[in-house]
């Protein structure tokens, strides 16, 4: 009896856990930089599970990465932006903001601007403030 009751809720797991994944689909964060031509922006992504590495935009380069964000609505994905002479930081997906699956941004020397699904700006934040991170250097 004790083992039907433990493959019983190990199936129920199972399906609970399949549905929840096709509930919470994937969603996709894509990153553009609008500085000069000649710039070339080096972003540094992660999470508190993931690093995603070093990656180089330009202005007709972007890059973007795909995950699932998790069942309790924390995903948090932070990134580091470094160009000449600047480095800068920003929570480029954060689950409690930003309500989208396809996150599009442009970054402006002075902050991120995430758009809308015409492609037009939606909204310009600042970057983070070191005091405001509570994290180690991602470079």
């Amino acid at each position: 009896m004790r083992n039907s009751l433990a493959k019983c809720l190990f199936i129920c797991s199972l399906l609970v856990t399949g549905c929840a994944a096709d509930i919470f689909g994937k969603t996709y964060v894509e990153i553009n930089s609008n500085l000069s031509a000649a710039t070339t922006l080096t972003v540094h992504c992660k999470s508190k599970n993931d690093d995603l590495g070093d990656h180089t935009i330009t202005s007709t380069r972007s890059w973007g990465f795909k995950f699932r964000p998790n069942f309790f609505k924390t995903t948090l994905f932070f990134c580091s932006f470094a160009w000449p002479n600047e480095f800068h930081r920003f929570d480029i997906y954060d689950e409690n903001r930003d309500e989208c699956t396809e996150c599009i941004w442009t970054v402006f020397p002075n902050g991120p601007c995430k758009l809308n699904e015409t492609r037009g700006i939606d909204f310009c934040y600042p970057w983070k403030a070191s005091m405001q991170l509570g994290r180690k250097p991602l470079m």
